[in-house]
């Protein structure tokens, strides 16, 4: 019995493990060019083994010193079994941290100072979800912007390969997420949201007065309003008071962009006669690791064990920064080359050659991860010769939030190309463009018509 009671069992157990470069990779990808001046900016202020290279680049010399050392550094620490991190960011395959490979997401175990909306989403949603489920909700709340507004309709996110009525239910969870309200389509939805989370029922009147009365609220005269709901005054104004507090944006309480000026990331221009994109790389400094105490480890005869242990300890966590805004820079390199290749049109002739294509088609391209694509457009801007304008301004959008210049220069086509002895109607403009991909009605190709001085298909017979 007691024999039993010691005996060795082999028990096999998975852990989650993750390289620290890839901790900061996935930290930086998100950051803009501002935000990421201002994080390696307090990188330097805290590890007195980095400086800043005021060179363009550094010499190569000097790079392949660095990189022995740290290899030296590693083999001397317990971080030898680690993966090899050129393996894991292959160029040429999807990255090893992909839901393909792996069960889990590394974005689990990497904390960011001043969490964004993103993350604070993503922490409820693998409490709540399953894994199939955290799919779809991943991709929801990749497409959620600043103000929790959800830029993508539930139809597009099917279109994905996801089941309409899962893609509903998820999106309605999400919702009730703090802050509540989030992932909202129609502007009414974050205070009807907020109002069922209060304890308001749908045969409530404030519920009743947001969803079908909610412009009659802002009116000086109200009282045709309670005469309707048949409430007295005072109970209008304690109704009146609670709908007040809601929050029609509520996203904006995690956002980390209380300024709303704009840095480019990404500029696309014209160079002896070709487009070139690049990085806008004006903000965040060069850093590079101090000679000096790369010339300490390598003569450490006479240097205390306690001061060795902390400058192998900051030169490790000093390459691993560096490393990972190198791999930053790489993988945006391939995402604006892929765009410029692929709405080159666009770039070369304006707003009516602009191509749709969702993120996830996009990250197929690339053979790397839809959620990669997303992060590193997060949040992002580009500069062209057309303006500047979001990532995501790029990918395929509904239909509300398409450039109007878009639609505009679509209709000058139609109506170009039109057979001028049978001139189009609003109607059939409207379903050309609905062929198009641009969903939008009879009443609204009139007024755009009207803007941009196109007459009436009876006037423009020839």
């Amino acid at each position: 019995m007691n024999a039993k009671k010691h005996e060795l069992q082999y028990r096999p157990e998975l852990k989650q493990y993750l390289l620290p470069t890839l901790v900061y990779y996935l930290k930086l990808i998100e950051l803009p060019n501002l935000e990421l001046g201002t994080y390696i900016h307090h990188e330097l202020e805290t590890n007195p083994l980095l400086e800043e290279d005021s060179q363009e680049a550094s010499n190569e010399e000097e790079a392949a010193e660095t990189e022995e050392e740290a290899s030296e550094t590693k083999n001397e620490t317990k971080e030898s079994n680690e993966l090899d991190f050129l393996e894991l960011f292959s160029e040429d395959t999807r990255m090893s941290y992909g839901r393909e490979e792996s069960q889990f997401d590394p974005m689990d175990n990497v904390t960011v100072e001043g969490e964004k909306l993103y993350d604070i989403l993503m922490r409820q949603a693998k409490v709540v979800f399953n894994e199939r489920e955290l799919d779809i909700a991943e991709f929801v709340i990749s497409n959620i912007e600043e103000d929790g507004h959800l830029a993508v309709p539930p139809e597009e996110i099917v279109r994905e390969g996801y089941d309409m009525d899962d893609v509903v239910r998820i999106i309605k969870k999400i919702q009730h997420f703090e802050p509540v309200g989030c992932a909202w389509i129609d502007k009414k939805e974050p205070l009807l949201v907020q109002l069922e989370d209060l304890g308001y029922g749908k045969d409530s009147i404030e519920y009743i007065l947001v969803r079908d009365h909610l412009k009659d609220l802002k009116s000086n005269h109200p009282n045709g309003l309670m005469k309707r709901l048949n409430i007295d005054e005072q109970r209008f104004a304690e109704i009146k008071e609670v709908i007040t507090k809601l929050d029609p944006k509520p996203g904006w309480r995690y956002s980390n962009a209380p300024s709303r000026y704009v840095s480019p990331d990404f500029i696309i221009d014209w160079r002896d006669n070709k487009l070139c994109a690049g990085l806008n790389e004006e903000s965040p400094p060069r850093i590079r690791i101090r000679r000096q105490y790369l010339e300490i480890m390598k003569n450490r005869a006479n240097v205390p064990k306690d001061q060795i242990a902390f400058i192998r300890r900051k030169i490790q966590a000093a390459q691993n920064l560096i490393m990972a805004i190198e791999q930053r820079r790489k993988t945006l390199i391939r995402i604006i080359n892929g765009i410029l290749e692929y709405q080159h049109e666009f770039f070369e002739k304006g707003y009516s050659h602009l191509k749709p294509i969702t993120m996830t088609e996009f990250a197929k391209q690339l053979s790397v991860n839809p959620s990669t694509v997303s992060r590193a457009i997060a949040n992002k801007y580009l500069e062209s010769p057309w303006g500047i304008h979001r990532l995501k301004f790029f990918f395929t959008a509904p239909v509300c939030h398409t450039d109007k210049r878009i639609i505009f220069d679509k209709i000058k086509e139609i109506v170009e190309s039109e057979d001028k002895s049978s001139p189009l109607s609003d109607t059939q403009i409207a379903k050309k463009l609905s062929r198009q991909g641009v969903i939008i009605s009879r009443r609204t190709i009139s007024k755009y018509r009207d803007l941009i001085g196109i007459p009436s298909h009876q006037f423009r017979r020839q």
